[in-house]
């Protein structure tokens, strides 16, 4: 069987990931990222992110996220989660940038799912109670859970190597 030829297109954490899965996935494939920029060098490099689905997410303006179903967005959501949860349980969690981190999500008014889909993949989630508000008194609502934070400036480096076979 001859050798498949996959382009990638972008070297940020969505194009990396992309390649890292497809070189893992596809037997006898060579595959190549084109970027203007790659690691440090990308917007990806200054960000962290926190695993929360959100309405607002960064890429929403890709792909309208209220045409695609709840239980879709929640698999989606459940398999990213486990896949980091992975990485954050392993011996290289520190130098890949992968972390559980705790906090609270809090709103100005109350959201319309109090309890948001995505409830029972973090963990410990809950309702924030009236003692943790008052914390924060120009807010009325709040959540609070584990979930994941992903380090750029170390997961990309680490997506690169994965991409190209080096892990």
């Amino acid at each position: 069987m001859d050798t498949v030829c996959i382009a990638v297109v972008g070297a940020g954490v969505i194009g990396l990931s992309t390649a890292a899965c497809i070189s893992q996935l596809v037997p006898r494939c060579t595959v190549t990222v084109i970027s203007d920029r790659f690691t440090p060098d990308t917007t990806s490099n200054v960000a962290a992110g926190m695993l929360i689905p959100h309405k607002y997410a960064a890429f929403a303006f890709l792909h309208d996220l209220a045409d695609t179903p709840v239980p879709t967005q929640k698999r989606w959501f459940r398999e990213t989660f486990e896949h980091l949860s992975e990485i954050a349980k392993s011996a290289e969690a520190a130098d890949v940038g992968v972390h559980l981190v705790s906090g609270w999500q809090i709103f100005r008014s109350v959201p319309a799912e109090e309890v948001p889909f995505w409830a029972d993949v973090v963990l410990g989630f809950r309702k924030m109670t009236e003692a943790e508000l008052k914390r924060f008194p120009q807010y009325v609502f709040g959540q609070a859970f584990t979930t994941l934070k992903c380090e750029t400036s170390a997961y990309l480096p680490w997506l690169e190597r994965r991409a190209i076979g080096l892990l």
